[in-house]
């Protein structure tokens, strides 16, 4: 009796490594709702957040906008603190992230984005939440026609 192992059968190898894949990968998606892609160009995998199809309450859109204007004030605040510290320059800053952030300014964008996260917090929002608004908002002209009523109601 001759026995084949495993190990001798590379295709059926890369088969059942890619269902496998496929499998845990649809299992993140549907668990976590994160929405996991293979790049085209790359050979790498992208996780990004699936949006919210949800609609949003004028209660919600209250607190989101209360949220944000907070958070913009800050923002000029340590806008400013980042410029007199830093010799007139802000570098650019993509996220709450302390990667390549010049040390001069750590302490003053970590606080930063504690402070935003705090915000954010108080009124209710988990940071999923928060940027899945915001990303609605870049792509839905009337819930961005809504966002700016609130702010100018709120201001």
């Amino acid at each position: 009796m001759m026995m084949t192992s495993f190990c001798s059968r590379p295709a059926f190898n890369q088969i059942l490594c890619q269902s496998l894949m496929v499998g845990v990968l649809a299992a993140v998606g549907l668990l976590s709702g994160l929405t996991p892609e293979l790049s085209k160009d790359s050979q790498t995998l992208v996780f990004s957040t699936s949006a919210y199809a949800q609609a949003i309450s004028d209660e919600e859109l209250s607190r989101y906008v209360r949220a944000s204007l907070k958070i913009e004030q800050l923002r000029l605040v340590v806008y400013n603190e980042i410029k007199k510290v830093n010799g007139g320059n802000v570098p650019e800053i993509d996220s709450c992230s302390s990667q390549g952030v010049p040390g001069n300014i750590r302490a003053i964008w970590q606080n930063f984005c504690q402070q935003s996260q705090s915000i954010t917090d108080a009124e209710g929002f988990s940071n999923t939440r928060y940027n899945a608004i915001t990303r609605m908002r870049q792509s839905d002209g009337n819930l961005e026609r809504r966002v700016k009523e609130e702010a100018a109601r709120q201001q």
